[in-house]
């Protein structure tokens, strides 16, 4: 089938699962792919109205891989970049955003409403960078949230977690489902029909949706396990080639271990790498058991 076909019969299971509320997370495996699958599933959401059609535009956060070397290069940054404090930092408190004013050999220098700081270099793991998108929300709307902080009753957010929309204050306040509630400063989230399988870790949910887009090493077995194990009733598979979802799903995603390499210096250390080497193996066996019964099971791209 086609991926707008693939999308579409996506999209339907999780609006019939949605109406028995039962809890359901879609895997993918690119951020442009989750992208599309998010807003194809949220307008089927809205057509069922089991997302209101009153929408408020935010200003949303989504974070950036960056290395510290990344952050230190102007090339990094646009007029979309948000600078996030993940850590209190020269009088700027966690949750505070700012924008990049300047850079110099040693310091990042950004500026709020208020004022320009200069932001040494050895605290740039104290900052986080995002860019800005403006996102459209309403009541019902799903969102994970992409940094960790504590709500306005001074509840845990966590990064990663999954979240439902109640409501929104004129304020910017966002009411959870929950019981919780964003700051209207807590802008860090994208929307969370769909996450990436590494999202998905520690999550469970009755029912899991994997969208495979079918390139070849965009799966391997470590990737597999952890959305097969997702699913506490099931798992469904919509791929456009089974075979190729085969073959990647046996494919090894561990890189090769400095263990591996370790020169043979005392008996106790090659103990301890056959040791951490069998567990490997062990482990993999078992991924791989699993996934042959869910295959069977199942039956891959049916």
């Amino acid at each position: 089938c086609s991926v707008a076909e693939q999308h579409e019969k996506l999209t339907e299971r999780y609006l019939q699962l949605a109406k028995e509320h039962e809890p359901t997370v879609i895997v993918s495996q690119s951020w442009n792919e989750i992208h599309k699958v998010n807003e194809a599933v949220r307008e089927a959401l809205k057509r069922e109205t089991l997302v209101d059609d009153k929408e408020t535009v935010v200003a949303a956060f989504q974070p950036v891989d960056m290395t510290d070397a990344q952050k230190r290069d102007t090339r990094s940054y646009d007029e979309n970049t948000v600078l996030v404090f993940n850590r209190d930092a020269r009088g700027f408190k966690a949750g505070d955003s700012a924008r990049l004013h300047s850079l110099t050999d040693t310091h990042l220098v950004v500026e709020n409403e208020n004022r320009v700081v200069p932001i040494a270099f050895k605290y740039l793991n104290k900052v986080t960078v995002c860019q800005q998108r403006e996102m459209a929300l309403a009541a019902g709307d799903r969102l994970q949230l992409k940094a960790n902080g504590r709500s306005m009753e001074n509840k845990k957010l966590a990064n990663g977690e999954l979240v439902t929309v109640k409501s929104l204050a004129p304020d910017g306040r966002i009411a959870l489902a929950d019981g919780r509630t964003l700051d209207k400063n807590f802008r860090q989230f994208v929307r969370g029909y769909a996450v990436t399988s590494y999202a998905s870790q520690g999550k469970s949910v009755n029912h899991v949706l994997f969208c495979d887009s079918a390139a070849k090493g965009a799966t391997n077995n470590q990737q597999w396990y952890v959305t097969i194990s997702r699913g506490k009733k099931g798992i469904q598979i919509f791929t456009m080639d089974k075979e190729q979802l085969r073959e990647n799903i046996t494919r090894s995603g561990n890189r090769p271990l400095a263990l591996d390499v370790v020169p043979r210096e005392k008996d106790s250390r090659i103990v301890a790498v056959r040791r951490i080497q069998g567990f490997l193996r062990e482990r993999a066996m078992k991924h791989a058991a699993q996934t042959q019964r869910v295959s069977n099971s199942l039956g891959v791209g049916r």
